[in-house]
């Protein structure tokens, strides 16, 4: 999750480089404080991050079982997080974080999942303004200043499979919250998403991946809900953002991705539930289709596949191009998503009428998988 934490900061510097895509629909309380003091932006931002800590634990005890191998993921902690017996006083008052890693599995040929927490970070005067550009101001809304103090957290997941008709699995959730240097006013909102990059259509298990996202979020998102968001919304927004402009490509077959979501107890509950979904959409793929035979072909195919996955994340990725770009950079924590092996062939066309044209297809032109 360094890369969703660089997509944040990023997206706060003067050049707006890794924003959200352009004709994202912004929601009419982005930027709203929240008044009701229960719930303040800052009590939001200590909830989600216990909710991360707790939910990394979860989902990678999980994926070993379902993996079944002998290869545990690594642990790489690093802050507040350098040791597993680090108290839970100092992960609430400083920075850090915690990547694990899994490779060679029998399920997981690769993955990594990685918790970041940034604390009392301060805005620089060309990332305040930026953020200010970003937010839809109402009267009482904090407006965020240079040298206001910035926390931010994230939890992102990346599962490259072994097995090609299992498609590789990617998600991420994390808030950024602003608190004012001079008085106790606070601004907080949430991002994320979730997303399949299949190698083979299997189309009822994308269906039902799709079904089941929408399912989720029309239930905290009915028409015309008070935040201007929908399933519909954030399926395009996903397509438009992980897409490789150079193959007039999708990389995958899409899932949801928002941004600039005010922080508020009713939009907590949702990015919960965004990542709780996370393993009970992948897993049943995994139990139904990690065991099928494959050639040689095949999993040369995935490789190619797998290729522009890391085309992607080199030369589009927002959060991976900032954090490389940075002094002295975490690189392998930045490149952590990357795939484990990849191939690319010149000018390599499948054959005609085949499988592998078939998912070329829908990549180039992205269907509704709900219908």
């Amino acid at each position: 999750s360094s890369v969703a934490i660089c997509f944040f900061v990023a997206a706060t510097t003067k050049v707006d480089a890794f924003a959200a895509p352009k004709s994202m629909p912004v929601s009419k309380t982005v930027g709203v404080t929240i008044n009701d003091a229960s719930s303040t932006p800052q009590d939001i931002f200590e909830e989600f991050t216990k909710f991360l800590i707790n939910h990394q634990t979860d989902m990678i005890s999980k994926i070993e079982q379902a993996d079944g191998s002998e290869n545990a993921f690594s642990r790489d902690g690093w802050g507040a997080f350098a040791n597993d017996n680090d108290s839970s006083d100092e992960q609430q008052t400083k920075s850090g974080g915690i990547t694990r890693v899994i490779q060679g599995g029998n399920v997981v040929e690769k993955g990594a999942c990685s918790l970041t927490i940034i604390r009392n970070g301060v805005l620089t005067a060309d990332r305040a303004a930026t953020i200010q550009g970003r937010q839809q101001q109402q009267e009482g809304d904090l407006v965020v200043q240079e040298g206001d103090i910035y926390s931010a957290a994230a939890l992102s997941v990346v599962l490259h499979t072994r097995n090609p008709f299992v498609p590789t699995f990617r998600s991420d959730v994390r808030i950024f919250l602003v608190k004012s240097a001079s008085d106790d006013s606070a601004v907080a909102w949430f991002g994320g998403g979730s997303d399949l990059t299949p190698y083979y259509l299997i189309d009822e298990d994308i269906s039902k991946f799709h079904k089941d996202l929408k399912q989720m979020c029309d239930s905290h998102f009915p028409e015309d809900n008070e935040y201007n968001l929908s399933h519909a919304q954030m399926k395009q927004l996903c397509d438009e953002y992980f897409y490789l402009p150079a193959r007039s490509e999708h990389r995958g077959t899409g899932g949801i991705f928002f941004d600039d979501l005010s922080a508020t107890k009713a939009t907590l509950s949702f990015v919960e539930d965004v990542a709780t979904g996370w393993m009970p959409s992948w897993l049943p793929i995994v139990e139904k289709n990690g065991s099928k035979e494959f050639t040689e072909e095949q999993k040369h195919w995935q490789c190619l596949r797998r290729g522009r996955y890391l085309e992607f994340n080199l030369l589009y990725d927002r959060g991976v191009k900032f954090g490389l770009a940075n002094a002295n950079p975490r690189v392998e924590g930045v490149m952590v998503s990357a795939p484990p092996k990849i191939a690319f062939d010149y000018n390599h066309v499948p054959a005609e009428g085949s499988e592998e044209e078939r998912l070329l297809k829908i990549l180039k032109e992205p269907k509704d998988w709900t219908e």
